[in-house]
């Protein structure tokens, strides 16, 4: 009942996640994205094999193929997985403290040494239960969570988890107080489970070091009682970790190699090691912060692009990191389950504190979805630790109406934070406000051009730029969004003001070529173009527009010659191939014109232009009978095309004699 209860209200909460869409990379992950999209045998095959976007997840790839079975491109489907999964894994938590607080729920687990067993139905039973369901919500319904769950690209997060946490269920079952009926069972479930989560994502490579720390303590197998750190069965512990040690160094093999196939991972020359390690030290006190205070939260917390070390920003963490480190080694051993908190805290973010930097985040949410666990089973053990204590009902009562009131807070800041991700502008104002910097204006910018509102996408573009002057992306889009609402002349005067400092990026010339044109500067634009595609002779849309410029200018051999170049590197780029047809017929090669505009209708059979063009190619060579049959297909498909009508009226008009004359 207890389980219901707590899944029902951790569904509640985040419930209105069921109205969101899409959102942020759910874009390149879903929309944009055919190859998930069922479990046929091809799409198996991608989902074991792919680094899309930075990762090895095929068992995220295979549920998210599951959900497009069920709901195709519902969003609300793939949001009712995850809240879910995010429920299972506020069970798991539940269950965690339940047998780390000496209880058995399903088996013969774990009980703390020393610690009597309760008996079912006891007073004392129903406070550790108590304590465990606090410590489930207390990590379920905290607004961190949020981002986990309401991004259905972090499908990833909850589903490796959950079997993470499943694992360690299994462990603690397996070497728990009591021995358990088949041990060899539940190493293998473990073991098994530990495999569905790194296949899922691979942040769960830490887990034989998370092992490890258990052992010593609550399980004591190691350190602390006459097994000691190196005798044969200290051994014994060490060994029976090799399979779970194999699979976490193959798994982190993958990782920073899909990181490497996907762009994403920085270079040593681009973010340094003291860097990386001021990095790391504020990511161990960011998390706690904001675990205390949930406020402020954004979808993006980008590395500035230099990072002061001697500023407080990064100073404090290292010197609260340093306090930290000085009053484990002096107290660790008074204050196990604190220190063994603290170990696994450390040791489940480590991955992400960016040793191994990949992306423009300098910290994220959803990175302490896994190393929150810890704490709030900590706090639970604190409300027990009371209750167990009669002298102290007062600050027992007072603790269970101060866990109340902060569960009741922390469940609206939540629906709250579920609330900013509901739409893709919703998410990047709220990130905005909280968190400005270059790319959290240019996203919100980009939700803007999509939508067509292109001054407010302008004025985001010109925040992101006095951040970050140099964003090569940001300027391009500023100048297209420009120039799309009828402002030429500013979008060149920004094209002049950044090859000042970006005069190798091709595709800034190409943009800056197209504004040319349209301020009628062909010789120009010719010249921006011919820069473009001397930086970068694959760009094609640079050599279309090369072609076309060329063409427009009456230098028709050179306008041909760029164009193949264009079929050469992409040959069913239609728009290439209608261009070169239309610049053969300039040239006069009717018969090569004919075939290539054939080609595209043979494309694009709606392509009214280039059937208008044929019908002109068709009556210059002659066909009378053929073009009128093009020119009445056009009138099919667009009967009030006025060209065509004209075209059809001269071709069918017979001539009349004039009247004999006296």
């Amino acid at each position: 009942m207890c389980s219901v209860v707590l899944g029902a209200i951790v569904f509640g909460v985040h419930s209105n996640n069921l109205e969101s869409g899409f959102n942020y990379d759910d874009q390149y992950i879903i929309v944009d994205n055919p190859h998930y999209r069922g479990l046929g045998l091809e799409q198996l095959a991608w989902m074991f094999t792919t680094f899309h976007m930075g990762h090895y997840q095929p068992l995220s790839w295979v549920t998210l193929g599951f959900d497009y079975l069920l709901w195709g491109e519902n969003p609300r489907g793939y949001h009712l997985t995850n809240i879910l999964l995010h429920v299972a894994n506020a069970l798991l938590v539940f269950l965690l403290a339940l047998a780390l607080h000496g209880a058995r729920p399903l088996c013969d687990g774990p009980v703390r040494p020393g610690r009597p067993d309760r008996p079912a139905g006891s007073a004392s039973d129903w406070m550790v239960r108590g304590a465990a369901a606090a410590a489930a919500l207390l990590f379920a319904l905290h607004p961190l969570r949020v981002e986990s769950v309401a991004w259905i690209t972090e499908r990833r997060d909850v589903l490796s988890s959950f079997f993470l946490l499943l694992a360690v269920l299994f462990y603690l079952y397996r070497h728990g107080g009591a021995a358990p009926a088949r041990p060899r069972v539940w190493y293998a479930l473990a073991l098994t489970a530990f495999t569905l989560s790194l296949l899922s994502r691979a942040l769960a490579v830490t887990l034989p070091a998370v092992l490890l720390v258990l052992d010593w303590y609550p399980l004591e197998r190691l350190g602390r009682t006459g097994a000691g750190w190196w005798s044969a069965a200290a051994r014994r512990v060490y060994l029976e970790k090799i399979p779970f040690v194999v699979l976490a160094t193959i798994f982190g093999v993958l990782a920073p190699l899909a990181q490497q196939a996907a762009g994403a991972q920085a270079l040593l020359a681009e973010h340094s090691i003291l860097e990386r390690l001021a990095q790391a030290c504020y990511g161990l006190v960011f998390y706690l912060w904001k675990t205390v205070v949930p406020v402020g939260l954004s979808p993006l917390y980008e590395i500035p692009p230099t990072m002061i070390l001697r500023s407080a920003k990064y100073i404090v963490p290292a010197t609260v990191v340093l306090g930290a480190l000085l009053a484990g080694l002096r107290w660790g051993r008074r204050w196990p389950w604190l220190t063994v908190v603290v170990l696994l805290y450390t040791l489940l973010l480590s991955p992400v504190l960016g040793l191994l930097q990949a992306g423009p985040q300098e910290v994220a949410d959803r990175y302490s979805y896994l190393p929150s666990v810890g704490w709030a089973i900590l706090a639970g053990r604190g409300l027990l630790w009371l209750w167990e204590r009669p002298r102290l009902r007062g600050p027992a009562a007072a603790g269970a109406g101060a866990m109340l009131l902060c569960l009741v807070g922390l469940s609206t800041l939540t629906w709250r934070q579920n609330a900013v991700w509901r739409t893709s502008e919703s998410l990047w104002a709220h990130a905005v406000r909280h968190t400005p910097s270059p790319m959290t204006h240019r996203s919100l910018a980009g939700v803007y051009a999509q939508a067509g509102r292109l001054p407010e996408a302008i004025e985001q573009y010109r925040a992101s730029l006095q951040l970050a002057p140099r964003d090569a992306t940001v300027v391009r889009d500023l100048v297209k969004a420009l120039a799309d609402t009828g402002r030429p002349d500013e979008a060149a005067q920004v094209c002049q003001q950044a090859l000042s400092f970006l005069s190798g990026d091709a595709k800034l010339h190409f943009r800056y070529g197209n504004v040319l044109r349209t301020l009628r500067r062909v010789d120009d634009a010719l010249h921006e173009y011919a820069t473009a595609v001397a930086i970068d002779p694959d760009l094609v849309e640079a050599r279309l527009n090369l072609g076309g410029a060329l063409a427009e200018r009456g230098r028709a051999d050179e306008a041909i010659a760029e164009l193949r170049q264009v079929l050469e590197l992409q040959p069913n780029h239609l728009g290439a191939r209608y261009n070169l047809a239309t610049a053969l017929l300039a040239r006069g090669d009717t018969s090569e014109a004919e075939a290539e505009y054939r080609r595209v209708l043979a494309g694009q059979p709606d392509f009214l232009e280039a059937r208008l063009n044929l019908a002109h190619v068709l009556e210059r060579l002659g066909r009378s009978e053929e073009a009128t049959r093009e020119l009445q297909d056009v009138l099919q498909r667009q009967p009030h095309n006025r060209e065509a009508q004209r075209m059809l009226d001269a071709l069918t008009s017979t001539p009349t004699s004039s009247p004999a004359g006296d």
